[in-house]
């Protein structure tokens, strides 16, 4: 895949491109289906398919009070776009000045001039260029102008509701990692970096390696059944997410125990791939009670995991 992170550098303009254009955040199975669209389509008219997204997010730019919080990493998108087999991910930098742009000139300017559009495929709501003005009916109408044509994607449905990253970003924030991962297509991942704590895991009993996660989405607080990529290999594990009421700590902690690992990973990078949540977290009257809940969290998330698939097939 070919990756274009300035306009500027574009020497040589593409023509006969099947362009998308969104923000795409957690690339869910609409932006899959709507992505697949357009690779099947260039691969008919024989140009090349291409993804038009922006960083950082447009709110992030106009109304950072408004901007949510997204569910994909920068680096993370990359490489689930690569992996669904796009031939051309262009993330234009996203400005005061770019947001000034009109919709005539974004179109003749960058979607033909530089992009070479043939045909786009946009979502049903889509609204681009100065003040949002420009809207699906204007593209088509520029498209007649240009040479291009334009298809309106409806909105996609899964199991009569319909997917959205707002409603998995909700999903995530109740706990409900089964069903977010029904509209991702795959588990949600969490990507962080290992950091001392207090070895508390590891008076217990079950040593934990002690996440600060580069995500801001973090799953509700509770016990869950993990997946975790590390050293390029794939581990189960049980993770806790919360504040460790039974030793009355006052910060959210990320803890992740790994069956039959006892290595350090202080400094290094992990995933952690949310299979299921086990229980809420909850004080226990002695370390002794937590002792035995978390033996029996071992025992369930072992089970749970025990058919599921390895890190690498875990992502689509």
């Amino acid at each position: 895949m070919q990756l274009i992170t300035d306009l500027s550098r574009i020497s040589t303009p593409f023509s006969n491109s099947v362009i998308t254009l969104g923000n795409f955040d957690g690339i869910h199975i609409g932006h899959q289906e709507l992505v697949s669209m357009v690779i099947r389509r260039a691969k008919e008219l024989k140009g090349q398919s291409m993804v038009v997204t922006f960083r950082p997010h447009p709110l992030k730019i106009l109304a950072p009070e408004k901007c949510p919080p997204l569910i994909s990493i920068y680096e993370e998108k990359i490489r689930l776009l690569e992996k669904l087999g796009i031939d051309v991910l262009v993330k234009i930098p996203f400005s005061l000045d770019f947001a000034a742009m009109t919709p005539r000139d974004f179109v003749k300017d960058i979607l033909c001039g530089l992009l070479g559009a043939k045909e786009i495929f946009v979502g049903y709501n889509y609204r681009f260029g100065r003040g949002r003005e420009g809207t699906t009916e204007t593209l088509k109408k520029m498209g007649e102008e240009f040479g291009f044509s334009v298809n309106e994607v409806e909105q996609i449905s899964h199991n009569g509701k319909a997917v959205s990253s707002t409603a998995i970003r909700q999903l995530l924030k109740d706990g409900r990692v089964e069903d977010a991962a029904d509209l991702l297509g795959r588990p949600y991942a969490l990507i962080g970096i290992v950091v001392h704590g207090d070895s508390r895991g590891r008076q217990l009993g079950f040593p934990t390696a002690n996440i600060v996660s580069r995500h801001v989405i973090i799953p509700s607080d509770g016990v869950y059944a993990v997946k975790v990529a590390a050293r390029d290999r794939c581990y189960d594990g049980v993770a806790n997410i919360g504040f460790r009421p039974t030793f009355d700590k006052q910060t959210l902690a990320i803890e992740v125990h790994l069956f039959d690992f006892d290595e350090d990973l202080y400094g290094e990078e992990v995933t952690l791939f949310f299979l299921s949540k086990i229980r809420e977290e909850r004080k226990f009257e002695s370390a002794d009670a937590l002792i035995r809940q978390i033996s029996k969290d071992i025992e369930e998330a072992k089970s749970i995991l025990a058919s599921s698939a390895g890190c690498s097939e875990l992502t689509f």
